[in-house]
């Protein structure tokens, strides 16, 4: 890759890295340092620096003195803080779509389903932590909620929702197998409810299935993370304001 518009390169090697980070290749804690990834990427030290300040600046790493920038560990104040979010814009968006839903819209979701069908029968046979399967089965579960978002009609909402399901990715991609090749589209039972309320154009409806799934993701997600035997002396429920590694292992962290 030849260094000659490092404005064009560090986009590149930033969409690289995250993209690492997002499948669980790049884990919590893990160094990442930039004359690597610039011998890696075959791009000068700017463009790669420049990438890892705007992953800083996204919260997606953190930068060290004297070591170069690490994988920001996992915080469980930050996965309530996401999620406590995203229900409430995730109703909101299936109550617009449950108004504005449309046959065009029905026909959209089948033709989708159809092809994650597809996907799933495609990766069948790679091993669940393969990162073409996290990836693709991330891409097909955040396409369900996107789908929803478009329909309700707001970009913003549509934005927000997206930037979310970035950050949360992140999280389920530490789990080998955290979205079954069996939970894609309407083969996962909580999708399928709420796609059905929202077709039927019950707003109520379509809001309490929201908040099933997503209670009952926050659920899987505490219950992956959280280790069943902790080391003798370490809570079973750590407190709010711990990290966790790649392992499952808490730290308290500064509140400040």
């Amino acid at each position: 890759m030849k260094d000659t518009a490092s404005g064009g390169l560090a986009g590149t090697v930033y969409t690289h890295i995250k993209a690492r980070i997002l499948t669980g290749q790049a884990r919590p804690g893990q160094v990442i340092a930039a004359h690597q990834i610039a011998q890696e990427m075959n791009v000068s030290r700017t463009p790669a620096h420049d990438a890892l300040k705007r992953l800083v600046a996204e919260g997606y790493l953190v930068a060290q003195p004297r070591i170069g920038y690490t994988v920001t560990p996992i915080n469980l104040d930050e996965v309530r803080d996401l999620f406590q979010i995203r229900i409430r814009l995730e109703c909101l968006a299936a109550e617009l779509a449950a108004a504005a839903f449309t046959p065009e819209h029905a026909a959209a979701f089948a033709a989708a389903n159809k092809n994650a069908m597809a996907e799933v029968k495609r990766l069948a046979k790679r091993p669940s932590d393969d990162p073409e399967v996290v990836e693709t089965m991330g891409g097909l579960h955040r396409s369900f909620h996107q789908m929803i978002a478009e329909i309700s009609g707001n970009r913003r909402l549509v934005a927000m929702i997206g930037a979310l399901q970035d950050e949360m990715q992140r999280f389920w991609a530490l789990m080998p197998g955290y979205l079954s090749q069996s939970y894609v589209f309407f083969n996962d039972p909580e999708h399928q409810e709420m796609y059905d309320a929202i077709a039927a154009k019950d707003a109520d409806r379509a809001r309490a299935s929201v908040v099933r799934h997503l209670r009952a993701n926050l659920r899987t997600l505490f219950d992956a993370l959280l280790p069943e035997d902790p080391p003798a002396g370490e809570p079973i429920i750590p407190p709010w304001g711990a990290t966790l590694d790649a392992r499952g292992a808490t730290a308290d962290v500064d509140a400040t």
